[in-house]
């Protein structure tokens, strides 16, 4: 039984939450709370690689068998240097192509869609690592197929390429993106069917713990939707890859580093959390998480040099030295000073430790990830660059790998049985000469011209020119090719460049989404109910997330997640018939009394399903204390809502979407539906009154 505490607890960082309001949480309508799950039904991948670089194109296909038209949500785990940069649709047997704009634009996009009933997607950035796809307005006994389309460059190690595909995001962010609840990104949803399909150019491929058969061309293979794909390709050659914009054409070259020979001066931060006691996740494997990193330490001595110098250190909750820097030899056997997983995982204190021992100009963190705590823009100034093995299939790259790629370092994966490999390939990178700042040029309208760069162990060289190659060139490939440089471009642009590199290539930034929007499709006369596509746990569950909390006033647990009840809405008495409008404000308790039950009832209300009754006026499907307060309100803002000449309980439905619009989309639409035929700005007068 976990021990009471005096605030939230995050279990594995033992820290308090940070405070977030539910309207700057970019988490918040990826909750899922227990509600019918989306309507995903068919989950198809195919990978082309070519060169060094692998095109991903995702095939999801959703049907709606309810009797009214839905909004589908659902959180993209990715991998943080891809490139995506395709959406498209197939509605109503029409394909639709989205257009990139700027986040704002293309939000506004999609909104105005589901006001119009038009049927859109959206698809967009949420934080590093995390995007979002909305299907909006999917009629009922419809079927939609979403398209999604990513590139990025292969991990190279000893003559292999790696890709990992991420599916799953577990119970894992350095930021935790819980708001005032415990509820989190939701997972336990239901494993889609998944296929996998995979073209190369090597001279063989494998899908880790899994089974590829040939199938024409390439390989296929059923896959388990809830566990990472990661493929190796084999025999690979160095590729002069050709892209296409509207007006240009880009050369990419991509170099796999041979082996060098600088020495290593390095941290290794080994994660003995108590998530590390988990069982590994490849086939027949009876080893922990922990076991299989000793494992892996101990067989990378054949790529340790006697030059090298290797610090050791261990972090759950705590951070200590196993031993200073020490030669290869040496280091082996400090191996056995480590210690059994335990307690928490304080990632953030524990690289921020290591980098002000000033032991190691580099810092290779080995964990599974599961950690509440990380400031990346702080770490990736500390100097030293930062390497990154994520071990186990419920691991998420999103802050680690955005730290690795920050400050200069690089990320590699492990389901435990490869884990030795995952650090040689991280040491082999520490190894090359380093090459300074990349080199980005642009011409005088901030269009790139030149880039060189190196990341996963290769070198990139890519160079823009007038389009001169003749159109029929251009396929799903070359498109990939053109957005991945534009990607590379895009991080080394200044920001009024960047915007429009992105806007031009269809990316997917933090400056820009993807909106589609099917103008002339058939019209959803209802606001849709939101459900939200919970992701399947990961095929291993790694560890028992449970958080302790001191449960506040008014408040009850019930299945696990922590419910709020508030105090009777009856805190003020309606006015008098004689009373006139004038003396509306002095004959009621304080304002903010007043909006603070509106709020209350904001925040109680459950929009994504209850909203397209609510736009309609229809109250029927409320709990019975919601609408007890609702009419305690309209009877108290009687005199206000008479006044505009709306509906006094639809004064009061309106206020509350009103009052929590910046946290919920849906309540934002109710607000939008039902104030479609009065002045808003007489309304919002009225609200600011209020409050």
């Amino acid at each position: 039984m976990p021990t009471q505490q005096q605030s939230s607890i995050d279990y594995y960082s033992a820290q308090p939450f940070p405070e977030r309001r539910a309207q700057d949480d970019p988490f918040h309508d990826l909750v899922y709370r227990g509600h019918q799950a989306a309507p995903m039904v068919k989950l198809d991948f195919h990978v082309t690689v070519r060169g060094g670089l692998a095109l991903v194109k995702t095939t999801r296909t959703y049907v709606n068998t309810e009797s009214g038209p839905l909004e589908v949500i659902m959180s993209l785990p990715v991998p943080v240097r891809a490139a995506f940069f395709g959406l498209s649709a197939v509605i109503d047997g029409q394909r639709y192509d989205a257009r990139a704009k700027s986040k704002l634009e293309a939000r506004e996009n999609y909104e105005d869609a589901l006001d119009a009933g038009k049927a859109a997607v959206l698809h967009e950035e949420l934080l590093r690592g995390i995007h979002s796809l909305s299907v909006g307005n999917l009629g009922a006994g419809k079927e939609v197929q979403v398209v999604t389309r990513w590139a990025e460059l292969l991990r190279f190690h000893e003559g292999t390429g790696e890709l990992r595909i991420p599916l799953t995001v577990g119970d894992v962010y350095g930021v935790s993106p819980l708001t005032e609840s415990v509820d989190d990104l939701e997972t336990g949803g239901p494993v889609p069917q998944a296929t996998l399909y995979v073209e190369h150019d090597g001279s063989g491929v494998e899908v880790i713990d899994g089974q590829l058969a040939q199938k024409g061309e390439g390989y296929f293979a059923y896959i388990p939707g809830n566990a990472p794909i990661q493929l190796r390709i084999t025999g690979g050659s160095p590729a002069d890859l050709t892209g296409f914009t509207e007006a240009q054409q880009v050369r990419l070259k991509i170099f796999p580093e041979e082996k060098a020979q600088e020495a290593l001066d390095l941290a290794i931060l080994v994660d003995r959390s108590g998530s590390m006691s988990a069982s590994c996740s490849y086939q027949g494997s009876s080893e922990s998480q922990h076991d299989a990193v000793i494992r892996g330490l101990r067989q990378v001595q054949p790529f340790l040099s006697g030059d090298d110098q290797l610090a050791l250190w261990e972090f759950d909750t705590e951070c200590s030295r196993v031993s200073k820097s020490v030669a290869p030899g040496q280091f082996i056997e400090q191996l056995s000073g480590l210690g059994a997983p335990r307690g928490g995982t304080e990632i953030g204190g524990a690289l921020e430790k290591v980098c002000k021992s000033e032991e190691g100009r580099d810092i290779l963190l080995i964990t599974d990830g599961q950690s509440y705590s990380l400031d990346v823009d702080h770490l990736s100034r500390a100097g030293n660059r930062i390497f990154v093995v994520l071990v186990g299939e419920g691991s998420l790259e999103a802050m680690v790998g955005h730290l690795a790629v920050l400050s200069g370092g690089d990320l590699h994966f492990s389901f435990g049985s490869d884990v030795g490999q995952a650090i040689a390939a991280s040491m082999q990178g520490m190894r090359q000469k380093r090459i300074g700042t990349a080199r980005y040029d642009f011409d005088e309208e901030g269009a790139p011209v030149r880039l060189v760069k190196a990341e996963n162990n290769a070198v990139l060289d890519a160079s823009w020119s007038k389009r001169t190659e003749d159109e029929t060139l251009r396929d799903d490939f070359s498109d990939a090719v053109a957005a991945f440089a534009s990607s590379l471009a895009f991080a080394g642009a200044k920001a009024e460049w960047g915007a429009r590199i992105a806007e031009k290539a269809g990316l997917v930034t933090h400056l820009t989404s993807l909106v589609l929007v099917a103008e002339d499709g058939q019209i959803q006369e209802d606001l849709p109910t939101t459900v939200k596509q919970p992701l399947p746990d990961a095929q291993i569950r790694v560890y028992s997330n449970i958080h302790s909390v001191q449960a506040p006033p008014n408040s009850h647990l019930a299945d696990g997640r922590l419910r709020m009840s508030y105090p009777s809405a009856r805190l003020f008495s309606p006015l008098g018939p004689d009373d006139s409008q004038e003396a509306l404000f002095y004959a009621m308790p304080p304002a903010f009394e007043t909006w603070d039950v509106v709020k209350n009832l904001g925040e109680r209300i459950e929009w994504n399903t209850a909203g397209p009754e609510l736009a309609q006026g229809n109250l029927a499907h409320l709990q019975t204390d919601i609408v007890a307060t609702v009419t305690d309100l309209a009877e108290s803002l009687a005199d206000l809502a008479d006044k505009l000449g709306i509906d006094r309980e639809i004064f009061v439905i309106a206020l509350a979407a009103y009052a929590v619009r910046k946290s919920s989309k849906q309540a934002a639409r109710v607000y939008r539906r039902l104030l479609k035929n009065h002045d808003k700005q007489e309304f919002k007068q009225c609200a600011r009154t209020l409050q």
